[in-house]
Protein backbone atom coordinates (compact mmCIF):
# COMPACT_ATOMS: atom_id res chain seq x y z
CA UNK A 1 0.00 0.00 0.00
CA UNK A 2 1.30 3.57 -0.83
CA UNK A 3 1.14 4.66 2.82
CA UNK A 4 1.54 8.64 1.58
CA UNK A 5 -1.30 8.46 -0.47
CA UNK A 6 -3.34 6.20 2.08
CA UNK A 7 -2.13 9.06 4.75
CA UNK A 8 -3.20 12.05 2.65
CA UNK A 9 -5.98 10.50 1.84
CA UNK A 10 -7.19 9.60 5.45
CA UNK A 11 -5.61 13.54 6.59
CA UNK A 12 -7.92 14.94 3.61
CA UNK A 13 -10.87 13.41 5.00
CA UNK A 14 -9.92 14.26 8.73
CA UNK A 15 -9.46 17.32 8.09
CA UNK A 16 -13.01 17.86 6.33
CA UNK A 17 -14.24 16.31 9.73
CA UNK A 18 -12.64 18.44 12.54
CA UNK A 19 -12.83 21.88 10.72
CA UNK A 20 -15.67 24.04 10.02
CA UNK A 21 -13.74 26.69 7.92
CA UNK A 22 -12.54 24.90 4.32
CA UNK A 23 -9.24 27.49 4.05
CA UNK A 24 -8.35 26.12 7.67
CA UNK A 25 -8.09 22.25 6.51
CA UNK A 26 -6.38 23.90 3.18
CA UNK A 27 -3.72 25.10 5.30
CA UNK A 28 -3.25 22.16 7.70
CA UNK A 29 -3.22 20.11 4.57
CA UNK A 30 -0.31 22.03 2.67
CA UNK A 31 1.35 21.34 5.31
CA UNK A 32 1.31 17.79 6.34
CA UNK A 33 1.64 16.98 2.01
CA UNK A 34 5.40 18.22 2.75
CA UNK A 35 5.75 15.45 5.29
CA UNK A 36 7.32 12.35 3.87
CA UNK A 37 7.23 9.12 6.73
CA UNK A 38 10.30 6.43 6.01
CA UNK A 39 9.39 2.66 6.82
CA UNK A 40 7.67 1.85 9.54
CA UNK A 41 7.64 -0.81 12.27
CA UNK A 42 4.19 -2.64 12.79
CA UNK A 43 4.89 -3.80 16.52
CA UNK A 44 3.02 -0.86 18.15
CA UNK A 45 5.54 1.25 17.25
CA UNK A 46 6.85 3.62 14.74
CA UNK A 47 9.82 4.78 13.58
CA UNK A 48 9.94 8.38 11.04
CA UNK A 49 13.02 8.83 8.59
CA UNK A 50 14.25 11.80 6.66
CA UNK A 51 11.09 13.82 6.74
CA UNK A 52 11.09 16.75 4.59
CA UNK A 53 9.28 19.45 6.80
CA UNK A 54 8.77 23.29 6.85
CA UNK A 55 8.51 24.71 10.37
CA UNK A 56 4.95 24.57 11.43
CA UNK A 57 2.94 26.59 13.06
CA UNK A 58 0.26 25.58 16.07
CA UNK A 59 -2.01 24.22 14.61
CA UNK A 60 0.13 21.83 12.32
CA UNK A 61 2.34 20.89 15.10
CA UNK A 62 -0.97 19.57 16.21
CA UNK A 63 -1.28 18.07 13.22
CA UNK A 64 1.82 16.36 13.04
CA UNK A 65 -0.29 13.76 16.08
CA UNK A 66 -2.33 12.76 13.24
CA UNK A 67 0.19 11.42 11.28
CA UNK A 68 1.23 9.49 14.21
CA UNK A 69 -2.05 8.62 15.35
CA UNK A 70 -3.77 6.95 12.38
CA UNK A 71 -1.00 5.05 11.52
CA UNK A 72 -1.10 3.79 14.76
CA UNK A 73 -4.69 3.52 15.63
CA UNK A 74 -4.75 0.24 14.00
CA UNK A 75 -2.22 -0.93 16.22
CA UNK A 76 -3.61 0.49 19.17
CA UNK A 77 -7.06 0.26 19.32
CA UNK A 78 -10.06 -1.21 17.53
CA UNK A 79 -11.51 2.04 16.28
CA UNK A 80 -11.73 3.84 12.86
CA UNK A 81 -8.82 5.47 12.46
CA UNK A 82 -9.98 8.68 11.91
CA UNK A 83 -12.22 9.11 14.91
CA UNK A 84 -9.16 8.23 16.22
CA UNK A 85 -7.38 11.00 14.67
CA UNK A 86 -10.44 13.39 15.04
CA UNK A 87 -10.30 13.48 18.47
CA UNK A 88 -7.22 14.03 19.20
CA UNK A 89 -6.79 16.52 16.55
CA UNK A 90 -9.23 18.04 18.65
CA UNK A 91 -7.77 18.08 21.44
CA UNK A 92 -4.55 19.17 20.56
CA UNK A 93 -5.83 22.41 18.94
CA UNK A 94 -7.28 23.35 21.59
CA UNK A 95 -4.68 22.67 24.16
CA UNK A 96 -2.75 25.02 21.99
CA UNK A 97 -5.03 27.83 21.77
CA UNK A 98 -5.69 27.87 25.58
CA UNK A 99 -1.73 27.83 26.54
CA UNK A 100 -0.91 31.25 28.21
CA UNK A 101 2.64 30.14 29.80
CA UNK A 102 4.92 27.65 30.76
CA UNK A 103 7.80 27.27 33.37
CA UNK A 104 10.19 24.83 32.81
CA UNK A 105 12.72 23.65 35.42
CA UNK A 106 15.57 21.72 34.87
CA UNK A 107 19.21 20.63 35.34
CA UNK A 108 21.86 19.86 32.77
CA UNK A 109 25.72 19.04 32.84
CA UNK A 110 27.08 22.62 32.46
CA UNK A 111 29.16 25.41 34.21
CA UNK A 112 27.07 28.06 35.68
CA UNK A 113 28.62 30.91 33.85
CA UNK A 114 29.38 29.61 30.51
CA UNK A 115 26.49 29.26 27.33
CA UNK A 116 23.30 27.55 27.93
CA UNK A 117 24.58 25.33 24.79
CA UNK A 118 27.95 24.07 26.71
CA UNK A 119 27.14 20.34 28.27
CA UNK A 120 29.93 18.07 29.64
CA UNK A 121 29.59 14.54 30.77
CA UNK A 122 31.95 15.43 33.99
CA UNK A 123 30.17 18.76 35.01
CA UNK A 124 28.27 18.56 37.81
CA UNK A 125 24.38 19.57 37.00
CA UNK A 126 22.97 22.96 37.17
CA UNK A 127 20.32 24.07 38.03
CA UNK A 128 18.15 26.01 35.16
CA UNK A 129 15.31 28.07 35.05
CA UNK A 130 12.95 28.91 32.22
CA UNK A 131 9.57 30.96 31.15
CA UNK A 132 7.79 31.54 28.77
CA UNK A 133 4.89 34.04 28.19
CA UNK A 134 2.33 33.70 25.19
CA UNK A 135 0.70 36.95 24.89
CA UNK A 136 -0.78 36.66 21.37
CA UNK A 137 2.34 38.07 19.97
CA UNK A 138 4.56 36.34 17.01
CA UNK A 139 7.27 35.58 19.32
CA UNK A 140 5.81 35.48 22.80
CA UNK A 141 7.94 36.79 25.92
CA UNK A 142 10.53 34.85 27.76
CA UNK A 143 13.29 34.11 30.14
CA UNK A 144 16.27 31.46 30.50
CA UNK A 145 18.66 31.70 33.39
CA UNK A 146 21.19 29.81 35.22
CA UNK A 147 23.67 30.74 38.32
CA UNK A 148 25.93 32.57 36.29
CA UNK A 149 23.98 34.10 33.41
CA UNK A 150 20.32 35.30 32.49
CA UNK A 151 18.62 35.56 29.19
CA UNK A 152 15.47 38.06 28.41
CA UNK A 153 13.86 38.17 25.27
CA UNK A 154 10.70 41.17 25.98
CA UNK A 155 9.03 40.35 22.73
CA UNK A 156 11.14 42.56 20.51
CA UNK A 157 14.79 41.73 21.19
CA UNK A 158 16.97 39.85 23.67
CA UNK A 159 19.35 40.72 26.79
CA UNK A 160 21.82 38.51 27.69
CA UNK A 161 23.83 39.52 31.50
CA UNK A 162 26.64 37.13 32.07
CA UNK A 163 27.32 38.13 35.60
CA UNK A 164 28.51 40.21 37.10
CA UNK A 165 28.67 42.94 34.42
CA UNK A 166 29.08 41.48 30.78
CA UNK A 167 25.98 42.05 28.62
CA UNK A 168 25.03 41.68 24.98
CA UNK A 169 22.03 42.37 23.02
CA UNK A 170 20.70 40.64 19.93
CA UNK A 171 16.93 40.22 17.73
CA UNK A 172 14.02 38.16 19.26
CA UNK A 173 15.59 34.69 17.84
CA UNK A 174 19.09 35.40 19.00
CA UNK A 175 20.88 32.45 19.73
CA UNK A 176 21.80 33.10 23.19
CA UNK A 177 20.60 29.82 23.81
CA UNK A 178 20.33 27.77 21.22
CA UNK A 179 19.28 24.36 21.56
CA UNK A 180 17.45 25.34 25.24
CA UNK A 181 15.01 27.20 23.18
CA UNK A 182 13.65 24.57 21.60
CA UNK A 183 11.90 23.71 25.13
CA UNK A 184 10.33 26.91 24.72
CA UNK A 185 8.81 26.76 21.55
CA UNK A 186 6.45 24.06 23.78
CA UNK A 187 3.88 23.96 20.92
CA UNK A 188 6.71 23.65 17.90
CA UNK A 189 8.45 20.36 20.04
CA UNK A 190 7.07 17.50 18.26
CA UNK A 191 7.56 18.85 14.44
CA UNK A 192 11.27 20.19 15.50
CA UNK A 193 12.02 16.61 16.64
CA UNK A 194 10.98 15.63 12.82
CA UNK A 195 13.10 17.90 11.28
CA UNK A 196 16.45 17.01 13.55
CA UNK A 197 15.13 13.26 12.60
CA UNK A 198 15.91 14.54 8.84
CA UNK A 199 18.73 16.95 9.33
CA UNK A 200 20.87 14.67 11.31
CA UNK A 201 19.78 11.06 10.06
CA UNK A 202 18.15 10.15 13.38
CA UNK A 203 15.81 7.86 14.35
CA UNK A 204 12.16 9.31 16.33
CA UNK A 205 9.91 6.26 18.13
CA UNK A 206 6.67 7.00 19.16
CA UNK A 207 5.36 4.50 21.87
CA UNK A 208 2.20 4.36 24.30
CA UNK A 209 3.13 4.47 28.17
CA UNK A 210 1.38 4.30 31.25
CA UNK A 211 2.90 5.85 34.16
CA UNK A 212 2.58 3.83 37.69
CA UNK A 213 -0.24 5.93 38.24
CA UNK A 214 -2.22 5.10 35.78
CA UNK A 215 -1.45 8.71 33.66
CA UNK A 216 -1.51 7.60 29.66
CA UNK A 217 1.90 9.07 27.74
CA UNK A 218 2.78 9.62 24.56
CA UNK A 219 7.07 9.40 24.93
CA UNK A 220 9.10 10.10 21.88
CA UNK A 221 12.57 8.56 21.99
CA UNK A 222 14.88 10.32 19.79
CA UNK A 223 18.32 8.71 18.67
CA UNK A 224 20.87 11.20 17.34
CA UNK A 225 24.72 10.84 15.67
CA UNK A 226 26.71 13.76 16.58
CA UNK A 227 26.37 16.39 14.25
CA UNK A 228 29.98 18.21 13.22
CA UNK A 229 33.21 17.51 11.57
CA UNK A 230 34.89 15.58 13.85
CA UNK A 231 38.54 14.59 12.71
CA UNK A 232 39.74 16.14 15.74
CA UNK A 233 37.49 15.24 18.56
CA UNK A 234 37.94 18.52 20.86
CA UNK A 235 34.60 19.46 20.60
CA UNK A 236 32.58 16.11 20.92
CA UNK A 237 30.15 16.19 23.35
CA UNK A 238 30.61 19.64 24.07
CA UNK A 239 26.84 20.31 23.02
CA UNK A 240 23.73 17.74 22.81
CA UNK A 241 23.73 18.51 18.97
CA UNK A 242 27.62 17.54 19.24
CA UNK A 243 26.91 14.46 21.20
CA UNK A 244 25.59 10.95 20.61
CA UNK A 245 22.23 10.76 22.12
CA UNK A 246 19.49 10.05 23.33
CA UNK A 247 16.38 12.15 23.88
CA UNK A 248 13.39 11.16 25.66
CA UNK A 249 10.25 13.49 25.40
CA UNK A 250 7.26 12.28 27.49
CA UNK A 251 3.93 14.16 26.22
CA UNK A 252 0.46 14.00 28.32
CA UNK A 253 -1.58 11.82 25.55
CA UNK A 254 -4.51 13.85 26.01
CA UNK A 255 -3.33 17.69 25.49
CA UNK A 256 -0.23 16.62 23.96
CA UNK A 257 1.53 18.96 26.32
CA UNK A 258 5.21 17.84 27.63
CA UNK A 259 5.92 16.53 30.92
CA UNK A 260 9.22 15.67 30.82
CA UNK A 261 12.45 15.10 29.21
CA UNK A 262 15.58 13.12 29.59
CA UNK A 263 18.93 13.64 27.24
CA UNK A 264 21.41 11.01 27.72
CA UNK A 265 24.82 11.39 25.98
CA UNK A 266 26.30 7.79 25.10
CA UNK A 267 29.93 7.51 25.78
CA UNK A 268 32.12 4.84 25.70
CA UNK A 269 32.04 3.99 29.38
CA UNK A 270 27.73 4.09 29.10
CA UNK A 271 25.47 6.13 28.75
CA UNK A 272 25.34 9.45 31.10
CA UNK A 273 22.12 11.94 31.75
CA UNK A 274 22.99 15.32 30.79
CA UNK A 275 19.72 17.20 31.23
CA UNK A 276 17.01 16.41 32.28
CA UNK A 277 13.23 18.21 33.08
CA UNK A 278 12.33 18.08 37.26
CA UNK A 279 9.54 20.23 36.94
CA UNK A 280 6.99 21.77 33.94
CA UNK A 281 4.00 24.22 34.66
CA UNK A 282 1.36 25.66 32.35
CA UNK A 283 -0.55 28.87 32.20
CA UNK A 284 0.79 30.31 35.48
CA UNK A 285 -0.02 33.89 36.07
CA UNK A 286 3.64 34.85 35.22
CA UNK A 287 4.88 38.59 36.89
CA UNK A 288 6.00 41.06 33.59
CA UNK A 289 8.65 42.14 35.90
CA UNK A 290 10.58 38.60 34.84
CA UNK A 291 10.82 39.76 31.23
CA UNK A 292 12.69 42.77 32.20
CA UNK A 293 16.08 42.78 32.98
CA UNK A 294 18.35 45.31 34.83
CA UNK A 295 22.01 45.49 34.15
CA UNK A 296 24.68 46.75 36.72
CA UNK A 297 25.89 50.60 36.14
CA UNK A 298 29.72 49.58 35.45
CA UNK A 299 28.29 47.13 32.26
CA UNK A 300 30.27 45.95 29.56
CA UNK A 301 29.07 45.17 26.33
CA UNK A 302 29.73 42.47 24.08
CA UNK A 303 29.76 43.83 20.47
CA UNK A 304 29.93 43.10 16.68
CA UNK A 305 33.85 44.28 15.61
CA UNK A 306 34.54 47.94 15.42
CA UNK A 307 35.66 49.42 12.08
CA UNK A 308 38.33 52.06 12.30
CA UNK A 309 41.62 53.46 10.15
CA UNK A 310 43.96 50.68 9.62
CA UNK A 311 42.17 47.43 10.07
CA UNK A 312 42.69 46.53 7.15
CA UNK A 313 46.72 44.55 8.93
CA UNK A 314 44.15 42.87 11.06
CA UNK A 315 42.06 41.52 8.31
CA UNK A 316 45.24 39.52 6.67
CA UNK A 317 45.36 38.28 9.59
CA UNK A 318 45.50 34.07 10.03
CA UNK A 319 43.78 32.17 13.51
CA UNK A 320 47.10 31.54 14.64
CA UNK A 321 48.49 35.06 14.20
CA UNK A 322 45.32 36.34 15.91
CA UNK A 323 45.67 34.09 18.82
CA UNK A 324 49.21 34.94 18.88
CA UNK A 325 48.73 38.95 18.52
CA UNK A 326 46.16 38.61 21.54
CA UNK A 327 48.29 37.36 23.91
CA UNK A 328 50.97 39.73 23.08
CA UNK A 329 48.99 42.22 23.63
CA UNK A 330 47.70 41.05 26.86
CA UNK A 331 51.32 40.56 28.15
CA UNK A 332 52.47 43.61 27.53
CA UNK A 333 49.44 44.84 29.28
CA UNK A 334 48.36 46.86 26.16
CA UNK A 335 44.24 46.50 26.55
CA UNK A 336 43.72 49.11 23.63
CA UNK A 337 45.70 46.58 21.30
CA UNK A 338 43.55 43.74 23.21
CA UNK A 339 40.25 44.95 21.67
CA UNK A 340 41.07 44.94 18.69
CA UNK A 341 40.77 41.27 18.79
CA UNK A 342 37.92 40.91 21.39
CA UNK A 343 35.02 42.28 20.75
CA UNK A 344 33.79 44.20 23.95
CA UNK A 345 33.19 47.22 24.88
CA UNK A 346 36.40 47.25 27.15
CA UNK A 347 38.67 45.43 29.06
CA UNK A 348 37.32 44.70 32.75
CA UNK A 349 39.47 44.98 35.54
CA UNK A 350 38.87 41.36 36.38
CA UNK A 351 40.37 40.06 32.89
CA UNK A 352 43.32 42.53 33.25
CA UNK A 353 44.41 41.19 36.73
CA UNK A 354 43.85 37.68 34.93
CA UNK A 355 45.45 38.02 31.51
CA UNK A 356 48.15 40.82 32.23
CA UNK A 357 51.61 40.43 32.45
CA UNK A 358 51.23 36.42 31.19
CA UNK A 359 54.04 34.38 29.21
CA UNK A 360 52.95 32.95 26.19
CA UNK A 361 55.09 29.40 25.78
CA UNK A 362 53.57 28.22 22.39
CA UNK A 363 51.18 28.57 19.60
CA UNK A 364 50.06 25.54 18.12
CA UNK A 365 48.50 24.76 14.69
CA UNK A 366 44.75 25.74 14.65
CA UNK A 367 41.77 22.92 13.72
CA UNK A 368 38.03 22.90 13.50
CA UNK A 369 36.31 20.75 15.50
CA UNK A 370 32.39 19.87 15.64
CA UNK A 371 30.02 22.46 14.74
CA UNK A 372 31.65 25.30 15.43
CA UNK A 373 32.46 27.89 12.83
CA UNK A 374 35.88 29.31 13.65
CA UNK A 375 39.06 28.19 14.75
CA UNK A 376 40.45 26.13 17.61
CA UNK A 377 44.08 27.62 18.67
CA UNK A 378 46.09 25.04 20.48
CA UNK A 379 48.43 27.48 23.24
CA UNK A 380 50.35 27.17 26.34
CA UNK A 381 50.98 30.72 28.78
CA UNK A 382 51.91 31.11 31.65
CA UNK A 383 49.93 33.53 33.92
CA UNK A 384 52.19 36.24 36.31
CA UNK A 385 51.44 34.18 39.11
CA UNK A 386 53.41 30.74 37.96
CA UNK A 387 50.35 28.80 36.81
CA UNK A 388 50.52 27.16 33.12
CA UNK A 389 47.56 26.64 31.06
CA UNK A 390 47.29 24.92 28.26
CA UNK A 391 43.91 24.98 26.20
CA UNK A 392 42.63 25.97 23.04
CA UNK A 393 42.04 29.41 21.84
CA UNK A 394 38.51 29.81 19.92
CA UNK A 395 38.72 32.86 17.00
CA UNK A 396 36.38 33.29 14.63
CA UNK A 397 35.08 35.59 11.40
CA UNK A 398 31.47 35.85 11.21
CA UNK A 399 31.31 39.17 11.65
CA UNK A 400 30.25 42.46 9.45
CA UNK A 401 34.49 43.26 9.61
CA UNK A 402 35.23 39.89 8.43
CA UNK A 403 38.18 39.25 10.26
CA UNK A 404 38.85 36.55 13.04
CA UNK A 405 38.30 37.89 16.35
CA UNK A 406 38.65 35.78 20.12
CA UNK A 407 36.04 34.17 21.06
CA UNK A 408 36.71 32.64 24.48
CA UNK A 409 38.43 29.56 25.81
CA UNK A 410 40.89 31.80 27.76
Amino acid sequence: MDTKKSLEKQLEELGHAVSREDAFAANVMARINAAEPGRIKQNNKLIFRSFIMNRFTKFAAAAVIIIAVVLLANFWTKTSPTAAAAEVFSQAVKAMENLKSVYIKLQMRTLPSDNFELIGVNYDLVPIEMWKKFDGTFYGKWRAEKPGRVVVMDGNSTLLLIRPNEAAKGGPNTGFVMWLKDLLDIEKILDRQLELAKEQGSDLLLTHEQTQDGHNQLVVTVEAKAMGNFANDYAKNSSIWESDNQRIYRFDEQTKLLEGLDVYVRTDKGDVLVLQITEIKYNLDLDPALFVLELPADVIWLQEPQQSAGDEKYAQLSPKEVAAAFFDACAKENWNEALKFYPISTISQRTKDYLGGLEVISIGKPFKSGLYPGWFVPYEIKFKWGEIKKMNLTVRKDNKAKRYMVDGGW
